[in-house]
């Protein structure tokens, strides 16, 4: 499936790029988005077995040959519904059900308009967006920046379970994964003993965006002040790349069409926060490519290496302005 788009539903009436989903006009509960994603289902642990073939009639009384099944002492994780194993796990996995993630969505309900809520890869993974009111402003007239939380909870034995906050700029539809702040911008658990206690802490720590947002938009009013040249573009380049000189990158010429011609470009040319863009364009964005593309950089985006460029890139951007 694109994107591994499991099931989903999006509101606002907009689609996602796969065009998958149910759309809808306008925001849902959470309750009622979660249940039309089909995202409440359940999971549960379950030891795995594995098979022991019998080469010595001497094994146990057993004719050569005889295959047998013993407890592995590893465990599946294994969506109830479906049967569909989602990831393999130790003995000190902590299951969390996909209702906590819900328990979030409604404890900010008051805060927050429902966005979205997607199921990746048969239920592996499970996420929600949604737009905290009132957390919106233009960096520059035209480019429009909004707060956003993503919920986000992994049954694949490798993702943990917390809450992030993005900013999104809707005129060129590129995430802006990069935030100021670990501490601030993320917060997330792992499914080890206690990891539904400490889920409720979470859920209970994540009212911090509104003044956080504020604060980062005014340093992204700053990189829309900041002109930059071409040669000073290569050193930012470098820098978020970690390129030394002599290397050779295959992604400066994408990234440097991203910088001169990119979505959004025509609002502030020519700036650090058009190098910002530029390069999370190259790393996140899903438009004008193939299915199997956007699936791949989809899941690089979100979850993998494209975030981490994406926030090393405003990390890079904020030194220069604040040196």
């Amino acid at each position: 499936m694109p994107a591994n788009f499991t099931s989903g539903w999006l509101g606002n009436g907009e689609r996602a790029w796969h065009g998958l989903g149910v759309v809808t006009e306008g925001t849902l509960p959470a309750r009622e988005a979660f249940e039309t994603a089909d995202a409440l289902f359940t999971v549960e642990k379950r030891e795995l077995m594995v098979p022991r073939q019998y080469t010595d009639e001497r094994d146990d009384g057993y004719l050569p040959g005889r295959i047998t099944y013993e407890p592995s002492g590893t465990f599946g994780v294994v969506r109830t519904d479906t049967q569909a194993l989602l990831g393999v796990v130790s003995k000190q996995y902590e299951i969390v059900q996909n209702d906590s993630l819900l328990r979030m969505a409604e404890f900010i309900r008051e805060e927050v308009d429902m966005d979205c809520v997607i199921v990746l890869s048969d239920g592996a993974k499970v996420c929600f967006t949604a737009t905290l009111r009132g957390a919106e402003t233009d960096i520059v007239p035209g480019d429009t920046v909004k707060r956003r939380i993503v919920g986000y909870l992994g049954h694949d034995g490798k993702t943990g379970c917390g809450a992030m906050f993005t900013n999104i700029r809707v005129v060129c539809q590129n995430t802006l994964t990069a935030a100021m702040g670990e501490a601030k911008a993320r917060s997330s658990i792992t499914h080890k003993n206690g990891a539904n206690n400490n889920f409720d802490t979470l859920i209970n720590s994540i009212d911090v965006a509104r003044q956080d947002f504020v604060t980062e938009c005014d340093l992204m009013r700053e990189f829309s002040r900041f002109s930059i040249t071409n040669s000073q573009f290569n050193d930012f380049v470098d820098e978020v790349y970690n390129i030394n000189e002599g290397d050779v990158f295959r992604k400066r010429d994408k990234i440097t069409a991203a910088m001169n011609r990119g979505y959004g470009v025509e609002f502030n040319p020519g700036t650090l926060w058009t190098a910002v863009n530029a390069v999370t364009q190259v790393e996140t964005s899903t438009r004008n490519t193939t299915r199997a593309k956007g699936a791949s950089q989809f899941a690089r985006g979100t979850f993998g290496m494209g975030a981490q460029i994406s926030k090393r890139a405003f990390s890079v951007a904020r030194d220069l302005v604040t040196a």
